[in-house]
């Protein structure tokens, strides 16, 4: 006789095991495909489980290992930085709960997570989020309790100096990032550096599929000029939305619009050389959008124009911020379509 589970329990065991299997693998879709495969493994097993919950845990704890080993080599070749899938939260938990999720499932703990082998990356979880002992990490990863024990200390010290930490001031990081945004679409260059650490640094995941820098961007002068020109470079319209949100328990912003029309060729190199431009030469936000729009205006075009008003509406970017000590010490866009297609 197969396990009757109530569909509301159902449902609480697949969030569940999206939550493990996201914070190991930092992908949407691969990590609701492995939630459902250990569902669908745990409504066929034979006979009463007494702890679904720890039984879900662990099936998505090991398929997930077994996807994150098939992933790594595509990450490696991956176009520009990668960041994981953005997730945008619900604004009802406390802040107490939500300060929970941000150390979490901050997307800068998930990229710090890549240095991570896949094991190590289990353990690491299981014990600092999930709160196993080590006998129940052994079991789970299939080691010896004193092997689980040097995978978790092994993590800690390949993470310990980078650990993210962020103000605990909700108000004051929410209240930082309209004014960064605010100036960005004024052309501030003073308040944008004002807001910025010095050594902050931008990263934008496109996956060579949208026009975003493919190399880090570091320092304020540098991400103010940059910011500056994408408000400027940005297509204006009534029909684009932007809305402040939280983005993995960190302050966000989404951009929708009509659907971008996918780069030529041309285009793509064009704005490379924009880009280039602006980290190797001391090019103002004003020059670079212009040489951005002549880029994206120059034929080659791969698909045909579509009217506004008969566009589909879809999420142009997510960008997060993280803030430490009352500045923005680094910012994170999200541009690739792939990634935020479940938005």
């Amino acid at each position: 006789m197969t396990v009757s589970i109530p569909d509301e329990e159902l449902d609480a065991l697949r969030q569940h095991g999206f939550g493990v299997a996201y914070r190991m693998l930092g992908s949407v879709s691969e990590s609701e495909d492995v939630a459902q495969e250990a569902l669908l493994r745990l409504t066929r097993q034979e006979g009463p489980i007494d702890q679904p919950a720890a039984w879900i845990t662990t099936v998505t704890t090991r398929l997930s290992i077994n996807v994150l080993r098939s992933a790594r080599a595509r990450r490696e070749s991956y176009v520009g930085p990668w960041l994981p899938d953005p997730l945008l939260e619900d604004p009802a938990p406390g802040p107490a709960s939500r300060a929970e999720l941000a150390d979490s499932l901050s997307l800068a703990l998930l990229v710090l997570l890549e240095r991570l082998n896949p094991v190590e990356r289990a353990a690491y979880l299981l014990r600092e989020v999930f709160g196993y002992d080590y006998a129940q990490i052994a079991d789970i990863i299939e080691r010896t309790e004193v092997n689980s024990r040097q995978l978790v200390t092994r993590a800690r010290k390949h993470l310990e100096a980078n650990r993210p930490r962020f103000d605990a001031d909700e108000a004051a990081r929410d209240a930082l990032l309209e004014r960064f945004l605010a100036a960005a679409e004024e052309g501030d260059l003073e308040a944008l550096e004002e807001l910025l650490a010095k050594d902050a640094v931008l990263y934008a995941d496109s996956g060579g599929k949208a026009m975003a820098p493919r190399e880090p961007l570091v320092g304020a002068t540098l991400i103010a000029r940059f910011m500056a020109a994408v408000a400027q470079v940005r297509p204006a319209s009534g029909n684009f939305e932007t809305r402040l949100v939280r983005v993995n328990g960190q302050p966000g912003r989404v951009v929708r619009g009509p659907a971008e029309r996918p780069l030529g060729e041309t285009e793509r190199l064009e704005a490379e050389k924009a880009l280039a431009l602006m980290t190797s030469a001391d090019l103002s936000a004003e020059q670079l959008a212009e040489l951005v729009k002549r880029g994206r205006g120059s034929g080659d075009r791969t698909a045909p124009d579509v009217p506004e008003q008969q566009a589909a509406v879809h999420v142009w970017s997510v960008l997060t911020v993280d803030v430490v000590d009352g500045r923005i010490q680094a910012v994170r866009i999200v541009r690739n379509p792939d990634k935020l297609s479940h938005l």
